[in-house]
């Protein structure tokens, strides 16, 4: 590695959201998404306290939630991580890899035997995705890419597009082939 080269993660070890309801989230992504809670951690600050909890995801990764009890939060404080911040819902989400498609169709399945019959299926040329909502308000997706070519870019590429004038954009309405599983 060059000496001043910048120093690169492994991976994802954590991202965290806040619950008003520890039991609704617990049950959401133990036993409705089959992820298993893996820490939980108490602690005092102040007059109040907070929970800190996190499911695995494999790998060392993990999904991390607070619970918060006077510890500076608003008392209307959002836990919608876009609705709650006048966001479209699908702006900010969760989104967890699944290598084929047959993992797909059978984590669907699986979702609608726990219950969860509100499933949006997209396809998007390059991934397809499966969308639920969890109990805080944060859409939860599980994706598949396929057409890896179609969605690698140099980074001269990616760049080229982001800097794209609105003008010469696709609209993305033709592209998202959307449907709702049943």
């Amino acid at each position: 590695m060059p000496e001043n080269a910048p120093i690169q993660s492994v991976g994802l070890h954590h991202v965290a959201f806040t619950t008003k309801d520890i039991e609704a989230t617990y049950d959401f992504y133990a036993n409705k998404l089959g992820m298993p809670l893996i820490h939980a951690e108490n602690h005092l600050r102040g007059d109040g306290h907070f929970r800190h909890f996190f499911f695995g995801l494999g790998n060392g990764e993990a999904l991390g939630f607070f619970a918060l009890d006077n510890v500076d939060e608003d008392p209307d404080f959002k836990t919608e991580i876009s609705t709650g911040l006048g966001l479209p819902i699908w702006a900010n989400h969760l989104a967890f890899k699944l290598d084929t498609l047959e993992q797909l169709t059978a984590k669907t399945a699986e979702l609608h035997a726990n219950g969860l019959d509100e499933i949006l299926e997209i396809d998007h040329g390059w991934c397809t995705s499966i969308y639920i909502n969890d109990p805080n308000g944060i859409m939860v997706e599980y994706c598949v890419t396929t057409d890896q070519e179609e969605f690698d870019q140099t980074e001269e590429e990616a760049l080229r597009l982001l800097r794209l004038p609105v003008e010469e954009f696709e609209d993305a309405s033709r592209k998202d082939d959307v449907s709702v599983s049943v």
